[in-house]
């Protein structure tokens, strides 16, 4: 008997699903990266909540064009999002996917799991998932939204870089057991579809209530480095953007909008 392909199992997939973030899927069996044919498909008019997923990709990315090493096992899709909002407001995007995979890990099992700013998801201090956000506006109005998750989800460690393995666990590693893909999937995009209408039903502040209850970073002794300069302090708050207030070793208050956020020591 022939053995179903991913794609295959993708669209027998979208047929039971009934959440309203999603429209379609545009499934592969591997790609080069699903953020890039998602910004592709967003330049051609795609329509809102097209997910673009793929078993496996070959030049996945993560922030500042760092590698995203996608092998089979992992979970790694890009959802095209137009919502009718400013601007302004789609810093929050990174955090209703954080909070999305924060959630959905932590209804399947009993792990430490918490959120490293900007959008790194961790469990028990290694990442497990990274978001990338891409976006095109017009004037002040979004045109498009491509929010990318790549996951560790059955991920084989022992095939990853030494340094990505350092760093890095998977969600299976953690529990001793293989996932089912689909379920978690399943529950990863009803948890995302929440989040997301807290979003367009402008419940910023509420959002960013419970990324701090799921903050990994405030009240860490922190350097963060920006394209410009680094900045050593501690982290005190997040803002109503979602960007990260750090009180500097000399006692300035910093508001730090993108960086690269590096701990210098344990959170007691």
């Amino acid at each position: 008997m022939r053995e179903i392909t991913f794609v295959e199992k993708i669209s027998d997939f979208s047929k039971t699903l009934d959440i309203d973030i999603v429209s379609r899927f545009v499934a592969f069996e591997e790609i080069s990266s699903t953020n890039f044919k998602a910004k592709e498909l967003a330049l051609k008019n795609e329509e809102h909540g097209t997910i673009v997923i793929s078993q496996v990709q070959k030049k996945g990315r993560g922030r500042f064009e760092r590698t995203w090493e996608s092998p089979e096992g992992g979970l790694y899709f890009s959802i095209i999002l137009k919502p009718k909002i400013e601007t302004l407001k789609a810093t929050l995007l990174p955090l209703i996917g954080a909070l999305s995979v924060c959630n959905t890990i932590s209804s399947i099992a009993d792990l430490y799991v918490k959120i490293k700013w900007p959008n790194d998801v961790l469990i028990n201090g290694k990442k497990v998932c990274g978001i990338l956000l891409e976006s095109e506006s017009e004037k002040n109005n979004l045109k498009y939204v491509i929010l990318g998750i790549g996951i560790n989800l059955n991920t084989d460690m022992s095939i990853l870089s030494p340094d990505i393995k350092l760093i890095s666990t998977s969600i299976s590693n953690e529990i001793g057991i293989k996932l089912n893909y689909f379920d978690f999937l399943n529950k990863l995009l009803i948890n995302l579809d929440k989040y997301y209408k807290m979003f367009v039903e402008e419940k910023f502040e509420s959002i960013i209530k419970e990324w701090k209850n799921n903050s990994d970073t405030i009240g860490k002794k922190v350097v963060i480095d920006t394209s410009t300069e680094k900045i050593s302090g501690t982290a005190i708050d997040v803002d109503e953007s979602g960007f990260l207030i750090v009180k500097t070793d000399v006692g300035e208050i910093k508001k730090i909008t993108s960086g690269d956020c590096i701990y210098l020591d344990k959170k007691e």
